[in-house]
């Protein structure tokens, strides 16, 4: 015979599983629920959408019941009641109802923030929960012919059915079915997959070795071991690398109810179109992404979207548009959050720069309009006139560049008066393995992103030619700015004198091409990098540094930082 208090133990642990199970479930689920909410506040009448949102309820109300939350149990359980009034017929959607249910997702969604922080405080929901029993408190409902009115408070008739202690016992056998017989799906802690991805980079960096020791030795015997070696390791890292990527909709699905209850507050009429949901990106870039995008579609509702006597005097239609999309592009993600408002002004940014001292009348008058954008991301820069409660203050928008930065992205904006602006986020597909470009100055190993390289080339140095003092160079019709990367490193280079051919490599930063002149092109490599910063702080212009197949240690370049501090973008 089993040991009771042993069974007690291994009871309460697996619901405290069963716990933390629901807690993660119930993020999709409230995701999801506030989606479809919006949705069905613009088509009332959708039937799909209105047993979507019941089946979310119950199943919410279901799985808090089970795990003893109370609380959410309890509003869950009257959202249910209301949705089962509409898909009896008995209630119609209005927006009042569609803001009282939205409340109660948000009350869901502090009490689950709650519980996932150990926080013991509680969360009032007496007044949301007060709204629900309101609206079903003169909701007629139909049985067999009889019409009835709800009394919410009514405590529950006696049920005929099994006493608690078998409920009990039955919830526990259906917990050991599912946690130990029939789960297809075993959680593991994030840390856990750093560590294994740290471990598969370790492996990269001595597979790049071992390779480099099988091209210099030239044997056959150990070239096979090698290239084996790369293909399974090559094979692991992609299967390590989908375990932690996950949709993008899991991070764009949390925006619609942003800008709906931004664009109220700013008594604007938007439209949020979404595209690219499934786009998949590591799970911890993802997890920081959110901030970033919150403020630029805060930006997008309050500066770029005009009001709606605006839009209409400027023959565009009374609704703005925003777009948030991703999709893949050059080994990455691609990010871009839209409108199609008034634009920025590049005369007002030099006004702005100008009264704050970050440059002089001539400088802002010679400045290109793209460079005249890169003040937008200064710390204290803002072109508004007015303070909000949404922005005008002067902060935010180096925070994100900041935070793109730390991702190792990169973050533009390419806009045009009158018609609208476009931010552009480039990230990578994971932080610890990336691939670069490796090439040589004065001697020293550098490597480049390989996401921001265009292509490569060869030049004469006669093709140079000078524009007002600086040099270009012509590529396909096209003139690119011409920049010694010795030179923007501080190193001396033999290509700043050298005539003959002379390698170029063309980078695409700011939506902007700039050649880039080095001494040599070395090849391509999957490098794991490091940060230098525990050991040096933070080195402006160096992402970090990495291991390369000869055991020799090489920087890896912040090309946009670097052309930036250079004025060239």
């Amino acid at each position: 015979m089993p040991d009771i208090t042993e069974t007690v133990d291994l009871d309460a642990e697996l619901l405290a599983q069963m716990s933390e199970d629901f807690l993660e479930e119930a993020s999709e689920h409230l995701d999801h629920l506030n989606l479809d909410l919006l949705r069905l506040e613009d088509n009332p009448e959708d039937e799909e959408l209105i047993n979507e949102i019941f089946r979310t309820v119950h199943t919410l109300k279901g799985g808090a019941s089970f795990v003893g939350m109370d609380n959410v149990k309890n509003v869950s359980h009257k959202m249910e009641e209301v949705f089962g009034a509409v898909r009896s017929g008995n209630l119609k959607i209005t927006p009042p109802i569609i803001d009282t249910m939205l409340e109660g997702m948000e009350a869901l969604k502090l009490i689950r923030e709650k519980a996932l922080a150990k926080d013991p405080s509680d969360v009032d929901t007496s007044r949301v929960e007060e709204e629900l029993m309101g609206i079903m408190a003169e909701v007629p409902l139909k049985y067999s012919g009889k019409s009835v009115v709800t009394k919410p408070n009514q405590p529950p008739a006696e049920s005929s059915g099994p006493k608690e202690m078998d409920v009990h016992q039955t919830r526990v056998e259906s917990i050991y079915t599912n946690a130990f017989m029939g789960s297809q799906t075993v959680r593991v802690v994030t840390e856990k997959l750093d560590v294994l991805i740290n471990l598969v980079g370790e492996m990269i960096t001595a597979r790049n070795r071992l390779k480099g020791f099988s091209d210099k030795f030239r044997d056959d015997e150990l070239s096979g071991i090698a290239s084996t070696i790369e293909r399974l390791t090559g094979q692991l890292h992609n299967a390590v690398m989908s375990v932690r990527m996950v949709p993008i909709e899991r991070l764009f699905i949390k925006f619609p109810g942003v800008v709906r209850n931004l664009a109220r507050q700013q008594k604007k009429e938007i439209d949020l179109i979404i595209q690219g949901e499934d786009t998949e990106l590591d799970k911890t870039v993802l997890e920081q992404m959110y901030d970033p995008l919150v403020h630029l579609l805060r930006n997008s509702v309050d500066h770029g979207i005009e009001s709606p006597e605006e839009r209409r005097q400027l023959g565009k239609p009374e609704a703005g548009r925003i777009w948030l999309q991703s999709r893949y592009e050059k080994g990455g993600v691609l990010i871009e959050v839209a409108d199609d408002g008034r634009g920025i002004n590049a005369d007002r940014i030099r006004e702005v720069a100008i009264q704050k001292g970050l440059a002089t009348p001539d400088e802002a008058r010679m400045m290109s309009d793209a460079h005249a954008m890169r003040f937008l991301f200064t710390p204290g820069f803002s072109t508004s006139e007015f303070v909000s409660e949404v922005s005008g203050r002067g902060v935010g928008m180096d925070v994100v560049r900041e935070n793109v930065q730390k991702l190792r992205g990169t973050l533009d904006v390419d806009t045009a008066v009158g018609k609208g602006t476009v931010f552009r986020i480039q990230l990578p597909l994971t932080l610890a393995i990336l691939d670069v470009l490796l090439v040589k100055v004065d001697g020293y190993t550098y490597a480049l992103q390989l996401n921001i390289v265009s292509e490569t080339m060869l030049i004469d140095s006669s093709q140079i030619s000078a524009v007002e003092k600086n040099e270009v160079i012509f590529v396909r019709g096209k003139v690119h700015p011409l920049r010694r990367l010795g030179a923007i490193l501080k190193r001396s280079s033999s290509s700043t004198t050298s005539k003959g051919s002379i390698p170029v490599v063309i980078v695409r930063v700011a939506q902007k091409k700039v050649a880039l002149a080095v001494d040599e092109l070395v090849g391509k490599q999957e490098v794991v990098m490091k940060t230098i910063g525990d050991y040096l702080g933070s080195v402006d212009g160096i992402l970090g540094a990495s291991v390369l197949a000869d055991g020799t240690v090489t920087l890896i370049v912040d090309i946009e930082t670097a052309l930036t501090r250079e004025m060239i973008i």
